[in-house]
């Protein structure tokens, strides 16, 4: 099932790709290794990653499949069911919590994944997550992670990811 989005995924892809630059703590590993050079403990991650993101895909499409239906019966067309869809849910599909969830789990594993590689193996969570979706062309995937206005991730007192 294809997505209905509201925003350019270029344009989603360029503010995900770019904000953890500002905010990066300092012990974070930014580096920004292809997948081909990444460590193998990084390249089973992704591959699980990308399976769990197609799970995750598959319930947000029909969920919000669902959010729009409905809202088209409340509102008594497409168009505005479009715009109330996207007003309560501005991530459109990628609020749903299982896209949610599995973009946070695998933002975690991918710093613990450089903790255990080492700075010199290590790939910044955001290219992982997302550059690696773009560069083994799953289209749909980054389309859904691209509708995020911002990643799932905070970080604790002491400027760590969490």
């Amino acid at each position: 099932m294809a997505l209905i989005t509201r925003y350019s995924s270029e344009l989603g892809i360029r503010r995900l790709l770019a904000q953890p630059l500002d905010v990066a703590p300092q012990s974070d590993v930014r580096a920004v290794h292809s997948h081909g050079e990444a460590s193998p403990a990084h390249r089973t991650l992704f591959v699980e990653y990308v399976a769990e993101l197609w799970e995750a895909y598959d319930v947000a499409a029909e969920w919000w499949a669902d959010i729009i239906s409905t809202e088209e019966e409340r509102q008594g067309g497409r168009d505005k069911a479009l715009e109330k869809a996207f007003d309560d849910r501005v991530a459109g599909a990628a609020s749903s919590p299982n896209v949610v969830w599995v973009i946070r789990r695998y933002w975690l594993k991918c710093i613990a994944a450089n903790d255990a590689a080492g700075e010199e193996a290590g790939v910044a969570a955001e290219i992982f997550l997302l550059q690696w979706l773009i560069d083994a062309d799953e289209k749909e995937l980054v389309k859904l992670v691209a509708c995020m206005p911002y990643w799932p991730i905070g970080q604790d007192e002491n400027g760590n990811w969490c």
